[in-house]
């Protein structure tokens, strides 16, 4: 069961913002929550990153509490705490009137803690705005029951762009006279020419033709080498989709890439990368530390030829020497004749599912809900996720200016804003002048315009919501496959050894592992999602 909203947090690991909790008088005659002023008290739980501190945010706040005419008792808890309290937070059943970036539909599905907000959207005018402009964000969150447990959030159309990029030193390419690879076999001249010709003119030997990132043994994370799965055309979606544990569709037929040909095609690519010297030896292990200091550079001077990462920010910021010299470029067809497809992330680089949650024990319902249609107020999205007038000014109707300094602060200072931790919706209406990583990601996404246009209905809607019972299904044979897939994989690419024999072994053995029965689940889900 649920707890009430505005007991005092007992949970030592949540750190609760003194300076907003409020003080509490107990409970009215009604049994409804009120402070010392009479009232009305709703507790929130907001999910931060460590440089956030809800204590510096007092304009969001009191916008919010004068909005729902109630105090607020807000507890802040950063993401690596949440991680490791989240299971044993449902479990006790102790979730808050309202969660911010903590639960997800399947959370929902599974503990029934929380409220069904289509129940309530005649007193959530904003959020009935959002979801009639952008409905696919109702669909993603709309579970087999027809309930809707939580709210998505929207970053707005300008980060509708996938972070999986394939990147060159143009500047090595010009010098050396070579021209921008359209296949592997062109890729695999270039890169010996970035490993045999010094082109970054220093003398020495020190050229990566290709930063190969390591491999998240869970899932294909961002900026896997299996992104070269787009060369073979294959469409990823590595942002955030059943893609990551191998799940892909084709002219509407779903299945897994890691028993397909083209996977291993993918595999023996990145072996003869590493066998002839082109990455380093211990890429797929190396620490992420490592990986992208040798994006930056050395002293200025360029030292690799080819990486996957989102924008030129990862090769230096600013006006850095090292990054200029990069350029994004479509992917490298695997062979001649074939369609190259590219990261089909753009929707999933714009939503995310898990906004905000209400508990259905909410002891202050109308005063929680008061809130959550501020948050998804124009006015209460621009404050969460870009601050007060320090940070960001308004030019007219829906038309905003961010200060520059919002994108150049200290790593380690306390922003004043949720960034990308709000829940809420940038309309569509809104244009935003200075977001320079979002025009960045854009402009770096419309390279790939053919490519995208390519993949054409051979993606995976964002509105794929299996039930409980076959999100526990799918998980536990996720959790096996990719264990067993990807610790092979690494080994073949690393130390090679694939052949018509251990391959077909593989296959075998993943078929074993649920790769059939998860097939057939997501195409069940998939084409459910069709029909919203």
């Amino acid at each position: 069961m649920a707890r009430r909203g505005v007991a005092k947090r007992a949970a030592a690991a949540l750190a609760a913002v003194g300076a907003m909790s409020m003080v509490l008088a107990g409970c009215g005659a009604d049994d409804t929550a009120v402070d010392e002023n009479g009232k009305p008290v709703v507790s929130i739980l907001v999910q931060t990153s460590q440089q956030q501190d809800m204590s510096t945010m007092t304009d969001l706040t009191e916008f919010l509490e004068a909005e729902c005419d109630c105090s607020i008792e807000w507890n802040q808890v950063d993401d690596t705490q949440w991680a490791q309290q989240k299971s044993a937070t449902l479990s006790s059943g102790s979730v808050d009137d309202l969660s911010i970036r903590a639960y997800h539909p399947a959370d929902a599905q599974k503990y029934q803690y929380f409220a069904d907000f289509k129940e309530e959207l005649d007193k959530l005018p904003n959020v009935e705005a959002f979801l009639e402009e952008q409905p696919d964000a109702e669909g993603m969150v709309t579970t087999p029951d027809g309930k809707m447990y939580t709210l998505p959030r929207y970053f707005g159309q300008e980060y509708k762009a996938s972070g999986q990029h394939l990147f060159i030193n143009k500047t090595w390419l010009d010098k050396l006279g070579l021209q921008v690879p359209t296949t592997w076999d062109e890729l695999f001249d270039v890169m010996e020419a970035f490993k045999t010709q010094d082109p970054n003119g220093n003398g020495q030997a020190d050229e990566i033709p290709y930063a190969m990132r390591n491999l998240d043994m869970t899932g294909m994370g961002w900026w896997s080498p299996f992104l070269f799965l787009n060369s073979t055309g294959i469409t990823t979606q590595f942002n955030n989709s059943p893609s990551r544990y191998g799940q892909y569709v084709k002219d509407g037929k779903i299945g897994n890439y890691m028993v397909e040909d083209e996977y291993r095609e993918v595999i023996e690519f990145l072996h003869t990368i590493i066998e002839k010297g082109y990455s380093p030896k211990d890429s797929l292990t190396q620490e992420s530390s490592k990986y992208y200091a040798s994006l930056q550079g050395d002293n200025g001077v360029a030292t690799v030829g080819l990486a996957i990462t989102n924008t030129t920010d990862a090769f230096g910021t600013g006006d850095s020497a090292v990054a200029a010299q990069y350029e994004a470029i479509p992917w490298p067809a695997s062979s001649e004749g074939v369609t190259a497809v590219a990261d089909y992330s753009q929707d999933a680089g714009a939503f995310e599912d898990y906004g905000v949650a209400m508990s259905a024990e909410v002891k202050n319902k109308d005063a929680a809900l008061k809130i959550i249609d501020a948050m998804y107020s124009e006015e209460g999205s621009i404050l969460a996720k870009y601050g007060n007038s320090d940070w960001i000014t308004k030019d007219g109707d829906h038309t905003y200016t961010i200060n520059p300094d919002y994108f150049t602060q200290d790593a380690n200072a306390k922003t004043p804003y949720l960034a990308d931790r709000f829940a809420g919706w940038i309309s569509d209406e809104v244009t935003l002048n200075g977001d320079t990583g979002a025009e960045k990601l854009k402009n770096t996404d419309a390279v790939y315009a053919d490519q995208l246009a390519a993949v054409g209905d051979n993606y995976l809607p964002i509105t794929i919501v299996p039930s409980d019972e076959d999100s526990t299904t799918i998980s536990n044979n996720v959790a096996n496959i990719m264990s067993a897939a990807l610790t092979q994989s690494a080994s073949w690419i690393q130390d090679g050894g694939l052949d018509d024999a251990s391959w077909n072994a593989f296959v075998e053995n993943l078929k074993g592992l649920g790769v059939d029965e998860n097939n057939e689940l997501y195409q069940k889900w998939y084409d459910e999602a069709l029909k919203k």
